[in-house]
């Protein structure tokens, strides 16, 4: 929120002020400091708060948008979400800035404790194996308000999911319950996906699973961060027939086609699009006649078949993303920042 940024940070507002300029009572906006840690107001040597105009910003901004229907938990995990752009790898407004692998590494490991990342995972898959959304939601919603959002996707959610998904396989859990967790997570990762602006920023970038693939938690977990660091994604979704794949690069143009796949029919599946896309020579089950105008953008791939079997990434015609959404940025912006690599 690059308005924020330009607003003093010098504590100059008392309490009574506050409440003054904002409308919004003293005792709302300390709660919101307590449990959310906005805003952060200075102390005099007295303990007495002192805020800046930054900080009568936030609290007015997040008035407005409990007013307009967002729970405060919701507000302040949109606002932490745009307040995050400015140091991101590719602003919305400018071009790319050099990706830092090392840090976003970094940030994976110690970018939020990891023991409160883990309690917030063991209470949402506990709420989730007992079909108690409610309680999950919360969880969730008070770990994006308190934790960097890409902690909390890849640690709490995708983590919640994995694990409910290995305790299906040793006979553990039902399966209805790992479905309602799968459809859960995706709700949620759907939302934020959707806050984060996706129809805005450099690009496009195409994303797809390919036909027959119904896994697409991954993908559009790697496409809400692309999202955060300002790429416009158009998301296509699970299940895509290579000839609307190819339909779709046409009219859209992409700089880049991410494409998914889980199991080894998929995987087939990804290996002749990727060869109709970069314009080699497709296998003779390859699919659809390929337009003379095709457009040919770069192409990036994963899932969770290319982890098990790495030697599939040899038959190819792209390059591998990485183990998870936050090693998939760092590739995207290498391959954009220097496609020739």
């Amino acid at each position: 929120m690059g308005f924020f940024d330009r607003l003093r940070v010098d504590p100059v507002y008392n309490t009574r002020a506050v409440v003054q300029r904002t409308g919004v009572p003293a005792d709302t906006f300390r709660a919101w400091e307590r449990r959310y840690g906005l805003p952060m107001p200075s102390r005099t040597e007295g303990n007495q708060r002192l805020y800046s105009e930054r900080d009568v910003a936030i609290i007015a901004w997040l008035r407005d948008q409990t007013r307009d229907g967002l729970t405060i938990s919701q507000a302040v995990a949109l606002f932490r979400t745009e307040d995050d752009q400015p140091s991101a790898s590719i602003t919305r407004e400018g071009g790319p800035r050099p990706s830092d692998p090392e840090a976003q590494s970094r940030r994976s490991q110690n970018g939020a404790p990891q023991d409160r990342l883990a309690a917030y995972r063991d209470e949402v898959i506990e709420a989730l194996i007992t079909f108690d959304a409610a309680r999950a939601d919360r969880a969730v919603e008070e770990a994006l308000a308190l934790l960097p959002l890409e902690d909390v996707c890849l640690n709490v959610l995708q983590a919640a999911l994995v694990e409910i998904g290995e305790r299906w396989l040793r006979g553990d859990v039902s399966i209805s319950s790992e479905h309602y967790a799968s459809h859960f997570v995706m709700r949620k990762i759907g939302t934020l996906f959707n806050l984060s602006r996706p129809e805005v920023g450099r690009g496009p970038l195409l994303a797809a699973c390919v036909e027959g693939e119904l896994h697409e938690v991954g993908l559009l977990l790697t496409c809400l961060f692309l999202s955060r660091r300002g790429y416009r994604i158009v998301y296509l979704g699970a299940n895509l027939p290579i000839d609307d794949l190819l339909d779709a690069t046409n009219r859209t143009k992409p700089a880049l086609v991410l494409l998914s796949a889980s199991t080894h029919q998929g995987a087939e599946r990804l290996i002749a699009a990727s060869r109709l896309l970069s314009g080699s020579a497709p296998a003779p089950s390859a699919g659809p006649d390929v337009p003379k105008d095709q457009h040919r953008p770069l192409l990036g791939y994963g899932g969770h078949v290319f982890l098990v079997d790495p030697g599939l990434c040899e038959n190819v015609e792209g390059v591998f993303l990485g183990r998870d959404a936050d090693e998939a940025v760092a590739t995207v912006d290498r391959m954009l920042v220097n496609p020739a690599a």
